[in-house]
């Protein structure tokens, strides 16, 4: 059986540059979320978000590059380039991995409403003769997926997913499933989000996750699994993984962050504003089916990343799941959620799970949820709250995702040995 691999990690998050950033935020066990200063957010009932204001794109990109480009593709473009580097990985011809057999896949939501809008603005006040020639190619989704492949030579299979906040777990998995079916040697496989421009913001808005409270204490307002939880606050960010079979990552001698041991994916088919089922039947099924394809049984999970996307009902569906995912073994498995010490990455998020969950096997400690204080009543689960726990010696991991339209995934990860 082949054994799909990480061996390269980017990040690019609210927390800062970098995957000790991220994992230093996430163990802290506080927010990163504030108010907004992109924009006027004085309209919207929410207006807070976690921003990467550690991240100037022209610190990292060619100045011609960025300004093309929107700033979803400069985050995604710098966190597939630092993914690369961790990796070790050469893409050419003869000296490193043929560029034919390198693939990409991105998850993303929204697309580049930053540089569209401006676009925009200038149609309407100026005409289309003032609109940006880049246009067409800067706002689209694929944006990023085109861009990485140009930036850095790649010539194999190349995609983007769409899949509301499920997009960044959706590309992994069908990277994981590109090097078991021999389609590619190496896949970058991430996603990146920039929702913070205003007509992203209504969109998000008026998707009905936004939590409408907090604008007073932002660092407090995204609470999942709590009594108080009203719902999301998101980010921005970009987080990319390199992704490959162990025995070629082993004929070139990389390290190996983990084993990307087992994934599931379904939909519930319930209602498109939904994230979930309310029972959360269909997404339990695909956290014991990633289990189950892991060889892991449930006893022996070291912990569990939920999703938690704040709003009440969707985390009691997840918390039903996740209850019957692990059945007996509910009071015996961590759970935990890292998404809000960063705010919600959408696109981006899930791999940022897989980020911050590599650590925890490698570092052997589950992050509290930030914010999680009483859960909520019938939420009993044993949640990680306050400081960070102990593995207990365990070797794998749950990262759970879900989007509008009951769109589930569920990752299991490996410590690799050595």
């Amino acid at each position: 059986m082949t054994h799909v691999v990480i061996t390269g990690v980017g990040a690019v998050t609210p927390a800062g540059i970098g995957p000790e950033a991220l994992w230093a935020q996430a163990l802290s066990g506080r927010s990163r979320v504030r108010q907004i200063d992109r924009f006027d957010a004085s309209p919207y009932l929410c207006q807070i978000a976690g921003q990467a204001d550690a991240f100037v794109a022209t610190d990292w990109l060619p100045g011609r590059f960025v300004k093309k480009t929107d700033r979803f593709t400069h985050l995604a473009t710098a966190a597939a380039g630092a993914a690369i580097e961790d990796a070790g990985l050469r893409i050419s011809r003869p000296d490193g991995v043929a560029p034919e057999r390198v693939g990409v896949t991105v998850g993303n939501v929204l697309g580049g409403w930053e540089f569209a809008e401006r676009g925009l603005r200038d149609l309407w006040a100026k005409g289309p003769r003032d609109v940006s020639p880049y246009q067409a190619t800067a706002w689209f989704p694929a944006a990023p997926q085109g861009n990485i492949c140009i930036t850095f030579g790649i010539k194999g299979r190349a995609r983007t997913f769409v899949c509301d906040r499920a997009s960044g777990a959706y590309a992994i998995v069908h990277a994981a499933e590109m090097i078991r079916r021999g389609h590619a040697d190496v896949v970058i496989a991430g996603g990146s989000e920039q929702p913070l421009s205003p007509y992203a913001w209504a969109c998000c808005e008026t998707g009905g996750f936004l939590t409408p409270h907090g604008n007073k204490q932002p660092e407090v307002a995204y609470r999942p699994f709590d009594r108080g939880h009203t719902g999301t606050a998101i980010g921005e960010g970009a987080a990319f993984l390199v992704i490959e079979s162990a025995d070629h990552a082993r004929s070139r001698g990389a390290k190996i962050h983990g084993e990307l041991a087992g994934w599931a994916t379904n939909t519930d088919g319930y209602a498109p504003t939904y994230t979930i089922e309310p029972n959360g039947r269909t997404l339990s099924r695909a956290i014991a089916q990633s289990m189950e394809r892991a060889g892991i049984a449930a006893g022996d999970l070291g912990c569990l990343y939920a999703d938690g996307s704040g709003v009440p009902r969707e985390d009691a569906a997840e918390v039903a799941a996740i209850k019957g995912a692990l059945g007996s073994h509910r009071d015996d498995v961590p759970v935990t959620a890292a998404k809000p010490a960063t705010g919600h990455l959408m696109g981006a998020a899930a791999v940022a799970d897989v980020v911050a969950a590599l650590r925890t096997l490698s570092h052997g400690l589950v992050p509290p949820v930030a914010n999680l204080e009483r859960p909520a009543a019938g939420f009993d689960l044993d949640f990680v709250t306050g400081t960070a726990r102990d593995l207990r010696g365990r070797q794998s991991v749950a990262v759970v995702s879900r989007g509008l339209g009951g769109v589930n995934a569920c990752l299991v990860l490996k410590r690799w040995p050595g």
